[in-house]
């Protein structure tokens, strides 16, 4: 399978597009430290905007630097003016072609933000419209759905994330995630087995909170565009204001809780939702956790820098699994192409 070749190869990804942007990375962190800038904006669409939404928690968390999202129909649909002046503006798009993304940096150069795009193409209108270029050095994609090209996106993200900080055990954590993500390769075997647990279900509620809430919408959009599933990504908070109504015997949960700050957070939801009768699947380093799931399959220990990588690539191989079990081809989803263009 494609998809599956180019999980394989995150590793070697993520070690390329690390060292091929160091020296770019420092030169926006100079920038931005030149210039004073106290905020970032970041843009993305499907799989860009939950890499960028990792972004965003890691940069807060490590940096106190707020970092919002911007909305390109503000722009392409109302004409809007926005003034990005004292703004980083990061655009993340694999294609670097999406129509609406380009008019936002176009207009956020114009107005003088500091711009930079994020893209697995150098000649891109993107790549072209920013004053830096992140290259995701990710090779051609084959497969539709974006999996290493989305590892290169955190990995260059969060390379960004942490120059800024200027931590340097944290960015040692961050060279050790190529050869963390061997890690996950070896549990394939784990992996499948929960696909198959979870194969005859049609619908999804998938839970996480924080740091890996661009995981959990991530995992989300690959089990709708390679399983034909519908499947919904909530926040554990979000969940409890409503959506907690939802939940009943039958009713499938999907759980990502890496043992972190959010741990007592994951141990009640996944305590409520087992005695409400529904079907658990936990992903969790945590066996207090992993005592409530219907089927749960053990994650290695993850810190903050190495969660959202390790989660990512087993988020995409079950996803991956759950559409062969279901007979279908993951690689290429109905009325899907692997560039969308949006305007």
């Amino acid at each position: 399978m494609l998809m599956q070749q180019e999980l394989y190869s995150e590793p070697e990804v993520v070690t390329k597009a690390l060292s091929y942007n160091l020296e770019v990375t420092r030169k926006i962190v100079t920038a931005v430290r030149d210039r004073e800038i106290k905020n970032i904006t970041i843009i993305g669409r499907g799989s860009s905007d939950n890499a960028g939404l990792c972004f965003k928690y890691i940069t807060e968390i490590l940096t106190g630097i707020p970092v919002g999202t911007a909305h390109p129909s503000v722009v392409t649909m109302y004409g809007a003016k926005v003034d990005y002046s004292d703004h980083m503006v990061v655009a993340i798009s694999q294609s670097g072609k999406s129509i609406d993304t380009v008019a936002v940096v176009d207009q956020a150069r114009r107005r003088h933000a500091l711009t930079v795009a994020v893209t697995n193409d150098a000649t891109s209108p993107l790549a072209q419209a920013a004053k830096y270029h992140l290259d995701l050095q990710a090779g051609e994609g084959t497969a539709v759905a974006a999996t290493k090209t989305f590892a290169a996106e955190l990995a260059v993200l969060y390379q960004l994330a942490l120059e800024l900080a200027d931590k340097e055990d944290r960015r040692k954590e961050l060279l050790e995630v190529p050869n963390r993500l061997y890690e996950i390769i070896d549990l394939v075997p784990s992996i499948r087995r929960m696909a198959k647990a979870v194969c005859e279900h049609k619908e999804f509620i998938v839970l996480s909170r924080g740091i890996m809430q661009g995981i959990g919408k991530d995992l989300a959009l690959k089990l709708n565009e390679c399983c034909y599933s519908f499947s919904q990504f909530y926040s554990i908070t979000d969940f409890m204001h409503g959506p907690f109504a939802l939940l009943e015997e039958g009713v499938n949960v999907v759980l990502l809780a890496p043992e972190s700050e959010c741990s007592e957070n994951y141990y009640d939801i996944a305590t409520r939702a087992n005695l409400l009768g529904a079907n658990v699947y936990i992903f969790s380093d945590s066996d207090k956790v992993l005592n409530f799931a219907t089927e749960g399959m053990k994650m290695p220990s993850t810190d903050i820098v190495s969660s959202a990588f390790l989660y990512g690539m087993t988020a995409h191989l079950f996803a991956m699994f759950v559409a062969v079990e279901k007979g279908l081809d993951p690689d290429f989803p109905r009325n899907l192409k692997r560039v969308t263009i949006t305007k």
